[in-house]
């Protein structure tokens, strides 16, 4: 009989879940299995297929026989949960020669499969199937070899449990690190002494160009030897017991304008962990004008006019570069100004300066 730690080897490896539907069926002397399990009955989050069927062959049961399975059906109405049954002793032999599955699907593949001992479970909110299947020409599932498969179902149960809170755990992540690149700015997640626990997509970009943060021994520094006497100071007193304030340097690069660095600390359970947030003033934020003009109604070229006016640019300045009048700039600026509800340029750069700023959408 199947080992309980290689079902429970299944609930964190992939491969082993992979293998598992195999070696159920060879514990009890069946000739091919199926394992799958989801959030809900009509829900498939992971299947687990012991190889007798080929891929292609499964491909299409799961495109054109999914929803004419008999023994699945009868497992449906019968409603009955952890608990295995022989499907011959549900499913008359004569029901299943008529099925639309055994004619179209198994037969014309020159396959004789017809016995079936299978179940529902359900465990903290997961829904998962067994099937174990032998052909016509095989020996029945005798009731020893139904209540042996029977003793594992509780424990197949677990792991399928396990499986869909490490798949839950993993999408809250996936979704944290999506949320984190679209973020504008390179967010750094790092312990007290600069060891780099995570990062977002620009943080990771910043790290490979190299021109101001460094990453050696997974720690993070900075290249001038000054900037990173600061950021260390600043590591230090966030990482400090009353360390609640957030603080900035600036990391210097070459000619560019430097980096702003802020520096703050935050409480995973009882750890302290430093936050440090990268913003180039010279990066551009390309979704600005699109949201300035959903949030204000403002035209293409008030919502241009807009953001130039937010990077210091006088009216002269604008009007030389998009190659119109001046008093047609003038005319813009006015119409932004009673759109956005706003009568000072310092009005309008607050109120565009609130917004956050988002890095490319990726298509």
């Amino acid at each position: 009989m199947i080992r309980t730690e290689e079902i429970y080897d299944a609930a964190t490896d992939d491969a082993a879940f992979a293998r598992l539907a195999a070696t159920l069926a060879e514990a009890v002397g069946a000739r091919s299995g199926v394992l799958h399990w989801g959030f809900s009955p009509d829900h498939v989050a992971e299947i687990s297929y012991s190889g007798y069927f080929s891929d292609a062959q499964m491909a299409v049961y799961d495109d054109e026989f999914q929803a004419d399975d008999i023994w699945g059906a009868a497992l449906d109405r019968l409603a009955t949960v952890n608990r295995l049954l022989d499907i011959e002793a549900i499913v008359p032999d004569r029901a299943y020669e008529g099925s639309r599955i055994y004619n179209e699907w198994i037969r014309p593949m020159g396959d004789d499969t017809f016995r079936c001992i299978g179940g529902v479970i359900q465990k903290d909110g997961t829904t998962g199937h067994i099937g174990l299947h032998r052909g016509r020409t095989q020996k029945p599932f005798s009731r020893q070899e139904v209540e042996a498969m029977q003793d594992s179902m509780g424990h197949i149960g677990r792991m399928f449990a396990i499986r869909s809170k490490l798949d839950r755990a993993n999408q809250h992540g996936r979704s944290l690190q999506a949320a984190l690149d679209m973020v504008g700015h390179a967010v750094f997640i790092l312990s007290p002494n600069g060891t780099l626990i995570d990062g977002n997509r620009a943080a990771d970009a910043m790290l490979r160009r190299g021109d101001a943060l460094t990453l050696r021994q997974r720690r993070v520094s900075a290249r001038d030897p000054r900037d990173d006497e600061a950021f260390q100071a600043a590591l230090r007193a966030a990482s400090a017991r009353q360390g609640t304030q957030a603080s900035a340097i600036f990391v210097h690069r070459g000619l560019e304008p430097p980096y702003m660095l802020s520096i703050a600390s935050v409480r995973v359970g009882m750890d302290r962990q430093i936050v440090a947030i990268a913003t180039d003033p010279a990066d551009q934020d390309v979704s600005l004008s699109s949201r300035i003009r959903a949030l204000y109604g403002l035209t293409r070229a008030e919502a241009e006019v807009a953001q130039a006016l937010c990077t210091g640019r006088g009216l002269e300045e604008l009007s030389a570069e998009r190659g119109v009048a001046l008093n047609t700039i003038r005319t813009q600026i006015k119409n932004i100004y009673v759109k956005m509800d706003c009568s000072r340029q310092s009005e309008l750069v607050a109120r565009i300066g609130a917004l956050p700023r988002l890095s490319p959408l990726e298509e």
